[in-house]
């Protein structure tokens, strides 16, 4: 008890598209209330003008509700849907669920043919752009229920709010760390006490795993993390300054581009990432690959999310996870940490709602009540509300380590990364150059900084003109 309060009172102290949106559904044939598993068959009732759910007997509202996510967090918030919606038969809360690729490219066809779900997940890298493109989303601000103002205002204060008003509710708070398996690495004088990581302790150590057995890499990796976690930490620890600068220009010098691309380069000629035409194979599933399930890859770099997700913490025959939570590495005289903290996910109301009451019901359950965080339990990393985090830790829901990573990701984060160094345009595209990267298409890594500069230029270009 006493290292959980530590914990706490260390939290305390610490702390795109165009289109119109779909109202919520509001009226219709009445419906029996049905549990999340059923509600795709429920038809929304009509509602009495100027009434609120509950008001009218036998008459429900019905809200439609997308996220993605993996099979653990589907059913878990089924679970918190089932749940609010025996305490309040009057709204139905009908799901829509998938995989992140997919969700995506649903997410962008469903805003711009105006059939977006009333309560949605966005991730926060799409909020600048699709902000930009007007208002879109309920003004959340005078929900009092949702507990916003007592959420980490760091969060609240640089994700959630604009000029005119407050339109996301953050899920949860995601540091920056790594997950590593320090049972196996134990075997290479890996010491999971020693906070002080580098990057060049990172290879040194990921030589001695390859160089023990060709068939192990300590790292698991895709492109889009290689792009995330090593290229642009690496950029930020070495500048401190934006990838891409609020006007669009390019933040970092040919040089300085060139020496983070060539850590990943680097990393795939020593063998610490597994070759591509191996890993390819799991791109945006990496943690289904079978050297990291058989415990032949030992790391991975990622946000505190990846601590509690249950597809990489790897359990062993009798059960027990196999991994915990570690640092990010770090360079020697950085000029930040390249620790980012944000949002696990922003939640958002339809701007067109015609019943934002009950769409804010809802949230206030999922996000602020202790119910809806027993249910969570570390779906979403770590509550974004303190008194949330102090109940989940007496109930030992959360992930120790990963409670702790969030502690040491506020009291060290770096600076806020701005939206053009956020754009999903340049992530895929840094992505792709990683790919390039490692099937050896560049004579250089200064021939491949000068591709990623040439092609930012290319992509704010386009975006001025459209």
């Amino acid at each position: 008890m006493r290292k959980h309060k530590r914990l706490i009172a260390a939290f305390m102290a610490a702390g795109m598209l165009a289109g119109s949106l779909a109202g919520c559904s509001g009226s219709g044939k009445t419906a029996e209330p049905t549990t999340a598993a059923g509600a795709e068959n429920t038809t929304a009732a009509a509602q009495t003008e100027g009434e609120k759910p509950g008001e009218a007997p036998g008459e429900t509202v019905t809200l439609r509700m997308s996220w993605w996510g993996g099979d653990s967090r589907h059913e878990r918030i089924l679970a918190v849907i089932d749940a609010f919606q025996k305490a309040n038969p009057d709204i139905v809360i009908e799901p829509e669920y998938s995989a992140f690729a997919d969700y995506r490219d649903k997410f962008t066809m469903q805003l711009t043919s105006g059939a977006a779900a009333d309560i949605m997940a966005v991730d926060q890298p799409w909020v600048s752009s699709i902000m930009a493109q007007g208002d879109f989303f309920a003004d959340l601000s005078g929900y009092a229920d949702l507990g916003l103002d007592d959420m980490d205002a760091y969060i609240i204060d640089n994700f959630c709010k604009f000029d005119n008003g407050t339109f996301f509710v953050p899920a949860g708070v995601n540091g920056m760390g790594s997950l590593v398996d320090t049972e196996k690495l134990a075997e290479y004088g890996f010491d999971p006490a020693d906070k002080t990581f580098t990057w060049d302790d990172l290879i040194a150590l990921g030589e001695k795993v390859h160089a023990a057995d060709s068939s192990q890499y300590l790292c698991c990796v895709d492109s889009k993390q290689a792009a995330l976690y090593y290229a642009r930490v690496y950029l930020r620890q070495l500048t401190g300054k934006q990838f891409i600068n609020d006007d669009g220009t390019v933040g970092v010098t040919r040089e300085e581009l060139a020496e983070a691309l060539g850590l990943v380069n680097t990393l795939f000629e020593k063998g610490i990432f597994q070759p591509i035409e191996e890993a390819g194979i799991y791109e945006n599933s990496m943690t289904q690959n079978p050297t990291w399930l058989n415990r032949q890859m030992f790391m991975i770099l990622g946000r505190t999310s990846v601590m509690t997700d249950a597809s990489a913490r790897r359990a062993d025959e009798s059960g027990n996870y196999t991994t915990s939570g570690y640092v990010l590495p770090q360079m020697e005289n950085s000029k930040e940490s390249g620790i980012e903290v944000r949002p696990t996910t922003l939640f958002a109301v339809n701007g067109k709602c015609e019943n934002p009451e009950a769409a804010a019901k809802f949230l206030s359950f999922m996000f602020n009540s202790e119910e809806g965080a027993e249910l969570l339990k570390d779906t979403y990393s770590v509550p974004a509300r303190e008194s949330l985090r102090a109940f989940c830790e007496e109930k030992a829901l959360l992930d120790e380590s990963a409670m702790e990573n969030v502690v040491y990701s506020l009291e060290n984060s770096g600076n806020v990364v701005n939206a053009w160094s956020n754009n999903s345009e340049v992530e895929a595209m840094m992505t792709e150059i990683m790919q390039k990267i490692a099937y050896k298409q560049y004579g250089s890594m200064e021939e491949a900084a000068d591709e990623v500069i040439s092609r930012i230029d290319q992509i704010v270009a386009s975006s001025a003109q459209s």
